[in-house]
């Protein structure tokens, strides 16, 4: 019991000093060097058993659909879960391309390219010199998602080798968050260039 609330604590300070930040601007167009040139690389998914599933370091809720604060319901229930190793990897590596977390939800969702009882990838990649998101789908002729990543830098051990991953609100709307190299942590809102 102790070391559920000791854990559960850490969580929460780690969640609150990678909170701050601007969030990312869902407007504009795609960068031209970001754009995909036929098959953009996507590094290899990693296995189930590579994903943190405690609830500690993983997050569960309904995304909410339509326009806050007044038009919008709660959608469907999505799970988000970190991988284990993005704690330990360093800036040069997170940025060689790697899937930080992975995220399982009931049903749509237009956001983080979830079509619903299919799992979702979210890799951080550079493109054209660009750190992006992008979220690949396993949904049967889907198609990436390429999105908007901010890198809110900690220090290298800042996460002492444990990966979190959790949905963030912004006022408006949700956004992915999650450890993505053992000193600094990504959120992304999962919207298309």
């Amino acid at each position: 019991m102790q070391n559920t609330r000791v854990s559960g604590f850490v969580a929460s300070l780690i969640f609150m000093a990678c909170a701050g930040g601007v969030n990312p601007s869902p407007k504009g167009t795609m960068p031209p060097e970001v754009a995909p040139q036929g098959q953009a690389y996507f590094p290899p998914i990693p296995a189930d058993n590579e994903f943190d599933t405690t609830p500690e370091r993983s997050d569960m809720r309904r995304l909410i659909i339509g326009t806050c604060p007044d038009r919008c319901r709660p959608g469907p229930l999505a799970w988000i879960h970190p991988r284990i190793r993005a704690a330990s990897w360093s800036a040069e590596h997170r940025d060689s391309g790697e899937v930080i977390a992975r995220i399982i939800s009931e049903g749509p969702y237009s956001k983080f390219n979830i079509h619903g009882r299919d799992t979702v990838y979210w890799a951080v990649v550079k493109r054209g010199g660009t750190l992006v998101s992008v979220f690949r789908s396993t949904a049967r002729g889907s198609t990436d998602v390429i999105s908007r990543v901010e890198v809110i830098p900690h220090g290298q051990g800042f996460f002492r080798g444990i990966a979190y991953a959790r949905w963030l609100w912004s006022d408006k709307d949700d956004l992915a968050w999650g450890t993505c190299d053992g000193g600094a942590c990504c959120k992304s809102d999962g919207i298309a260039f």
